[in-house]
């Protein structure tokens, strides 16, 4: 039996610092801070090239359009960054909802 248990329509978007984006933390681990989140961006949103000092992240898109490298991608798209690695600018013209998992503490650090 799962130990945990969540029906994501029952919960809140908590808005995030960009603009138009809100996350709904499904399970964050309290000794490594590793968490599962769904992320909802705004039409038109974007979260500029970035990186994360220890936390592996894979992004999966649940709904809507999601633009990576100039690329647009749908519902299916899977993407996976090693900590440290530079990704983004990341964007979408319609919005869209992401279930997204990062390995270890999150931090958000901008590349010029």
């Amino acid at each position: 039996m799962y130990e945990l248990k969540l029906k994501s329509g029952d919960m809140e978007w908590e808005p995030l610092d960009f603009a138009g984006m809100a996350v709904k933390p499904l399970r964050v681990d309290p000794e490594t801070w590793a968490m599962t989140v769904l992320t909802r961006m705004g039409p038109g949103t974007e979260i500029p090239a970035h990186r994360h000092s220890a936390a592996d992240e894979t992004a999966f898109v649940v709904e809507g359009d999601f633009v990576e490298d100039g690329e647009r991608f749908g519902p299916g798209a899977c993407f996976h960054g090693a900590a440290g690695s530079v990704h983004g600018p990341h964007r979408s013209a319609g919005g869209c909802v992401l279930l997204m998992h990062f390995t270890a503490k999150l931090d958000f650090l901008p590349v010029d």
